[in-house]
């Protein structure tokens, strides 16, 4: 008999009954997999960025992340932003995850799965008719190619614009800047000035006018319009007598603000120092201006179309205006007499031609 056995005797002899036995312990249950998140028919562009992420591992077109998804979607949207405070919103980074968020967004996070996966479906080309790609990253929003469009991009760009502009030059006023046609007119703009234009309370605010036609310009072109504008407005602060001919002829008083401004003014026959362009250094400046305005470029207003041909004029009259503006018609004869001073403003009527 063994030491056990014997042990087990004397407890039964002693207490009445066996010592019940130690349960069995039991086998050890096999850990639930871990959540992954996986992805499939990425592009190189997202697989390439999704790499530089901690947890993802990727190959030529699918990605699996070692979580759940909403765990995939946080460090995606942590990159997404810390891309976006550092390059901007047109980071090719940035874009190149918009796709991948959107997709993590509309899975289930509870993760009763052990892997969950989702197809991003690949761009097709089309074989007729547009070129433009669809269902991928790369057919995202362009200069040229727009879902939908407002100007308050625009406005808020040359209302930035402006505002530098008077961060390095004090005496420049507060304006209301506008976005309209050019063309309305007989005489073409790229953009006005006007004086005590708007109501504010009891502020009286000038307006600056670009033209939606100007828009087509080079970014540095349309810059050069709001320093030209802006040389119009220190005029009129430093009352000024800058233009004649209702605003068209613009005498060497406004060639001198202009290039107190960082612009090089040109005298043209017709329109006299109006013509500017802008300096190297003046576009070194204010380089971070033009870039975001540059952006905000992607929209360009038509000319207005002209029906049919002005009437002839049979009589030999000179239309003339003053600063008012006040319009007159003189004869020629009449005009070469003197100079017709008009009694409201008190300037010269000269002819609108």
């Amino acid at each position: 008999m063994t030491a056990n056995q014997m042990y087990q005797d004397w407890i039964v002899r002693h207490l009445g009954q066996p010592v019940p036995e130690r349960p069995a312990t039991p086998a050890p249950v096999a850990a639930k997999p871990a959540t992954t998140t996986k992805l499939t028919g990425l592009t190189n562009h997202n697989t390439a960025v999704l790499a530089t992420i901690g947890g993802w591992t990727v190959t030529k077109t699918t990605a699996a992340y070692s979580g759940t998804p909403q765990a995939a979607l946080d460090s995606v949207q942590l990159r997404m932003d810390k891309v976006r405070s550092t390059d901007g919103g047109r980071a090719h980074a940035y874009t190149s995850l918009i796709a991948v968020r959107n997709k993590l967004k509309e899975l289930s996070t509870g993760g009763s799965h052990p892997a969950v996966s989702v197809t991003i479906k690949r761009a097709k080309k089309t074989t007729t008719g547009s070129k433009t790609r669809t269902g991928s990253p790369k057919a995202r929003l362009t200069r040229k190619r727009q879902t939908e469009y407002t100007t308050a991009e625009l406005v808020s760009a040359l209302e930035a614009a402006w505002a530098a502009i008077r961060t390095n030059h004090t005496e420049i006023p507060a304006v209301v800047i506008i976005v309209g046609s050019g063309t309305a007119t007989k005489h073409a703009k790229y953009g006005h000035f006007a004086p005590v234009r708007w109501q504010h309370g009891e502020q009286r605010l000038a307006e600056v006018l670009i033209s939606g036609e100007g828009l087509k310009r080079p970014v540095e072109e349309v810059f050069t319009t709001l320093l030209h504008e802006a040389a119009h407005a220190l005029a009129d602060v430093r009352e000024i007598k800058d233009t004649s001919r209702q605003g068209r002829w613009h005498n060497q008083k406004f060639a001198q603000l202009a290039g107190e401004l960082g612009l090089d003014a040109t005298k043209d026959p017709k329109i006299g120092w109006s013509p500017c362009t802008l300096r190297k250094q003046t576009a070194t400046t204010y380089s971070g201006v033009l870039a975001d305005l540059k952006n905000a470029l992607i929209a360009y207003r038509h000319p207005e179309a002209l029906g049919g041909q002005a009437k002839k004029n049979n009589n030999n009259a000179v239309a003339c205006a003053c600063q008012c503006p006040r319009r007159i018609r003189v004869a020629k004869a009449v005009l070469e007499l003197g100079e017709i001073t008009c009694g409201n403003c008190g300037s010269t009527f000269e002819p609108d031609e």
